[in-house]
């Protein structure tokens, strides 16, 4: 049976082996290279997008972090021949304005431009009284009437 001075000291050498221990993280090095550190210098990854270099969204996690926090999921896969898609922000930014004519009035009707809600979005009615091109709320199309052509190409001209 212990006696109570030696059930003291091990405590004591118990409380000292744990304070004393200090756990220092260091960069890990792979090597599969899908550290951090290793992926931040391939542009495969530190790019969000092939035309697009930072997110789009605040909420939108880097790629660069989806990758590294996933690892396990890249290993022995060829990052060359990973799904690297276009960022749609910049795709629909290249899209033209449609402009409705006077006898088509003064209302645009955007489903997705797919002519039917199978495909699409739901129907959008977008009123195009104000001398600006208008977007719609889903897919970012951008509508304007014919008589503000002019003024709407201007103003994307100068900017």
């Amino acid at each position: 049976m212990l006696s109570s001075s030696s059930r003291i000291s091990l405590r004591r050498l118990a409380f000292v082996r744990f304070t004393s221990t200090v756990i220092v993280p260091r960069p890990t090095k792979t090597s599969t290279g899908l550290s951090k550190e290793e992926l931040e210098q391939n542009e495969l990854v530190s790019n969000q997008a092939p035309n697009r270099q930072a997110t789009w969204s605040p909420t939108q996690e880097s790629r660069l972090n989806i990758v590294s926090k996933n690892a396990a999921r890249f290993v022995q896969r060829d990052l060359d021949q990973q799904p690297r898609p276009y960022a749609a922000i910049d795709l629909i930014a290249k899209e033209p304005v449609r402009y409705l004519t006077h006898e088509e009035g003064n209302v645009a009707v955007c489903d997705g431009n797919k002519g039917n809600t199978l495909h699409g979005h739901p129907k959008v009615f977008i009123n195009l009284d104000p001398a600006r091109a208008h977007a719609c709320g889903y897919c970012g199309l951008r509508y304007a009437k014919e008589e503000f052509k002019e003024v709407i190409e201007a103003q994307e001209a100068s900017a």
